[in-house]
C-alpha cells in the first residue's frame, strides 16, 4: 500500500491525514445534527466548533512541549515542527475545556450545554483517532505493533460506549457531573491503556 491517499504536486495527503479529516468532517456533521435537536444559535456553536479546533491544536501541541520541555531547550525552534506524533491529549482536552468555560461565561451559555453539544463528536473522533498510529506504523512497515491492534480496537470500543452513554443514559439523568466525570474516567483509562 502506498503512504499516500492523494499525492498532486506538492499536495500530498496521507492516510492518517485522510482519517483525521475524515474525523473531523463526521464530527461537524455530528454537531450540525445537535443543532438542528437543540434550540440555539446555529453559528455561534459553529463557530465555537471551529474554535475547539484550533485551540484543542495548540493545546495538545503546547501539552506536549510542556511535558517533554527536556527535548526543545537546546533547540527552541523545533517546537514549531508539528506532526501528529508529537500533540498531547491531555493538553488538547484542558484547552478546550478552558475554552468551553471561557465561551461559555462571555456568551451567557451554560458549560453543560456546550459539553453536550461536543462530547459525542469528541468521542466519535477519538474512536477513529485511536487508529492512526497502528494505520501509520502498518504503512511504514513497523515490526513492533503485534498487540496493537487488539489495544486500538479496545480504545476504539471505549470511547464509542462512552459515546453511547453520552446519547442515551446521560440525556436521561440529566446530572451535570456525571458528564465531566465519565470524560475524565475515559481519558484516565485511555492514557492507562494507550500504546
Amino acid at each position: 500500500m502506498k503512504p499516500f491517499f492523494f499525492s498532486y504536486k506538492s499536495i500530498t495527503i496521507t492516510w492518517p491525514m485522510l482519517l483525521i479529516i475524515i474525523s473531523v468532517l463526521i464530527s461537524y456533521l455530528i454537531v450540525k445534527l445537535f443543532l438542528n435537536e437543540k434550540d440555539g444559535d446555529k453559528g455561534k456553536i459553529e463557530d465555537i466548533f471551529m474554535w475547539l479546533l484550533v485551540t484543542g491544536f495548540v493545546g495538545a501541541r503546547l501539552g506536549y512541549v510542556l511535558i517533554n520541555i527536556n527535548l526543545y531547550k537546546d533547540n527552541m525552534t523545533a517546537i514549531f515542527k508539528i506532526s501528529y506524533y508529537n500533540l498531547s491529549l491531555v493538553g488538547g482536552i484542558v484547552s478546550g475545556l478552558l475554552l468551553l468555560i471561557i465561551i461559555s461565561k462571555k456568551y451567557n451559555i451554560k458549560f453543560e450545554k456546550l459539553l453536550e453539544t461536543f462530547t459525542v463528536p469528541f468521542y466519535f473522533s477519538m474512536s477513529i483517532g485511536v487508529w492512526i498510529p497502528i494505520f501509520d506504523r502498518t504503512l511504514i512497515a513497523s515490526n513492533h505493533i503485534r498487540n496493537s491492534q487488539s489495544g486500538a480496537l479496545n480504545l476504539s470500543t471505549l470511547f464509542l460506549l462512552a459515546m453511547i452513554l453520552e446519547l442515551t443514559l446521560f440525556k436521561k439523568l440529566n446530572n451535570k457531573y456525571l458528564r465531566l466525570l465519565t470524560l475524565t474516567l475515559v481519558i484516565f483509562i485511555y492514557k492507562m491503556k494507550s500504546f
